[in-house]
């Protein structure tokens, strides 16, 4: 919130004022405000200002409603005289009318103050302005100010919902040959399992092993490490399931004692960018299910099946019941009250 003094103009600088705004006889206008109004000509700058004394200068165009507004105070004035200047600012502009200030400076060096160097930074503004709204190509511009200007006129034409998000998507790394032979040998159903690793020294995709033929689906928990992060694309071979088979993309995440920050930031933002390009139509993998696990959580058939159909594995784990396979269960315990519901007799 910014600190007001509450010092406002008197009735005669107001009167002063109406009569600056309804002038329309010269080409500019100086107030300097200070104690007391003054009009003074344009060739005083800068020998009528003090450096010691901070005040407003206004300045008019012919055109009789626009103005400039100049703060100035030097460094040489003290620190309460600036501290007022600043903290009258905002009363000053609106006893002025806000509506009649165009432009506004801020000036600590009395050398600066230099009225044709206004007129032509204002005019020049104005100026490149219209161009921009009118589309005017005529008027020379820098290689900076096209390039400004072709970029303002694009994005202006694209609609809101289309505009680019800043959000950074993720990091994607070259995947090495080896990574990239096995990947389209897994997709020709050649192989059942590759495992990859991002390589933070190198920056790319490497292979970590690869097996041709998956035995069994218990040795899985074997081929996940326990310390280090991976990608592993499991080919799971089910009867149960629809197609009788389903690819499994598996991120696995250690403990995070057991590795860097760095590591485990890569891995995170890899993830995306690679599984597109797996997805992508020079490997052609379908991945069905992508999963995050931790390296230390059971990998077994039961939780394969449990991540594709739970109705499945519900159903495989009520056939494997002791009912279904002839055990003796436990039986069910009497209700409260000893046995068989009695009949009491009055007396």
């Amino acid at each position: 919130m910014t600190c007001q003094t509450g010092i406002r103009a008197d009735s005669k600088l107001l009167e002063f004022f109406d009569q600056c705004k309804q002038c329309k006889n010269s080409f500019w206008k100086k107030l300097l405000l200070t104690m007391i109004g003054e009009r003074i000509g344009k060739k005083c700058l800068p020998e009528c200002v003090d450096s010691y004394e901070p005040c407003f200068l206004l300045f008019r165009f012919d055109s009789g409603h626009d103005w400039i507004l100049i703060s100035f105070a030097d460094d040489k004035a003290s620190v309460k005289d600036k501290m007022l200047l600043a903290a009258t600012k905002a009363t000053f502009k609106s006893e002025f009318g806000q509506s009649f200030i165009h432009a506004e400076y801020q000036i600590s060096n009395r050398n600066e103050l230099q009225l044709d160097n206004f007129e032509k930074n204002y005019l020049n503004k104005d100026a490149e302005n219209s161009a921009i709204e009118d589309g005017d190509e005529s008027r020379p511009l820098s290689f900076v100010e096209r390039e400004l200007s072709s970029v303002t006129k694009e994005r202006a034409n694209i609609p809101f919902s289309l505009h680019a998000s800043q959000t950074m998507r993720g990091v994607q790394f070259p995947i090495d040959q080896d990574a990239e032979e096995k990947l389209r040998s897994f997709a020709s159903g050649q192989c059942d399992f590759v495992q990859l690793s991002v390589d933070c020294l190198n920056e790319a995709i490497k292979l970590e092993a690869h097996h041709t033929i998956l035995q069994d689906i218990s040795q899985l928990e074997n081929l996940v490490p326990k310390k280090s992060p991976r990608y592993s694309l499991l080919r799971f071979k089910n009867e149960n399931l629809a197609k009788g088979e389903a690819i499994f993309f598996i991120y696995s995440i250690p403990p995070s004692q057991s590795c860097t920050i760095k590591e485990l930031m890569l891995f995170s933002s890899c993830k995306g960018p690679l599984i597109g390009e797996i997805e992508s139509k020079s490997i052609g993998i379908v991945i069905d299910k992508k999963i995050q696990v931790d390296s230390r959580d059971k990998l077994d058939k039961t939780t394969l099946l449990d991540y594709m159909t739970p109705e499945t594995c519900v159903a495989i784990l009520e056939n494997n019941s002791p009912a279904n396979n002839g055990q003796q269960q436990f039986e069910r315990p009497p209700r409260p009250g000893g046995g068989p519901r009695r009949i009491i007799k009055k007396l």
